[in-house]
């Protein structure tokens, strides 16, 4: 589990396809980043997707993307270079200053405007009805693994304002228009809708 607050950003260094899905590693010179991480146990959320960290080396990490990842979000659609937001796991003494993140992506999304607003931006983005039907105004959605709040819900558009240190710290400033974004629905969004589709 996770937070959606984005302290840390990796690069791509290979991506290569093996049976079943896609062996990534990721390149990361924290000490501190590293230093959290142990084989066969640790979840790390890449661009908001869970993945277990498979063999540490000097500098990186890898993981396994299976075929299920790579059908429902950009991992595989990632190329060598490409930088990434990461995330370490949730512990019982974080504050959560983001929402819950279950790093279980539930369709993708894509950006289709871009507009500065003095020193913040404004990201308009689009994405099919079975994400959209969920979306509620004002409320948390985890793009790319980043908690953001949405706004202007509208004919399957929905925007976010980015602050400065949103863009500084994440992946966003490497994105533009056309590019496409892992989206995770508010879990308590998906609770309250199958319960009305219960009763």
């Amino acid at each position: 589990m996770f937070t959606g607050i984005i302290r840390y950003i990796g690069e791509l260094k290979k991506s290569n396809a093996v049976s079943g899905g896609k062996r990534l590693l990721i390149s990361i010179s924290d000490k501190e980043f590293l230093g959290n991480l142990e084989e066969g146990i640790t979840s790390i959320a890449i661009n908001g997707v869970c993945h277990t960290v498979e063999k540490i080396e000097s500098g990186g990490f890898f993981v396994f993307s299976s075929f299920e990842t790579l059908e429902r979000t950009n991992i595989g659609e990632l190329r060598q270079g490409e930088i990434v937001n990461l995330e370490l796991p949730l512990t019982m003494n974080t504050l959560l200053d983001g929402h819950l993140v279950l790093g279980h992506i539930d369709g993708v999304g894509e950006i289709i405007n871009i507009e500065k607003v003095g020193e913040a931006y404004k990201y308009r983005f689009r994405t099919d009805e079975n994400i959209f039907s969920y979306l509620v105004e004002k409320d948390s959605l985890a793009i790319d693994g980043i908690s953001l709040t949405i706004f202007n819900i509208k004919n399957r558009n929905f925007e976010v304002a980015i602050i400065p240190e949103t863009i500084n710290k994440t992946n966003l400033k490497y994105k533009r228009v056309g590019s496409i974004v892992n989206l995770e629905i508010n879990i308590f969004a998906k609770y309250g809708k199958k319960f009305l589709e219960r009763y």
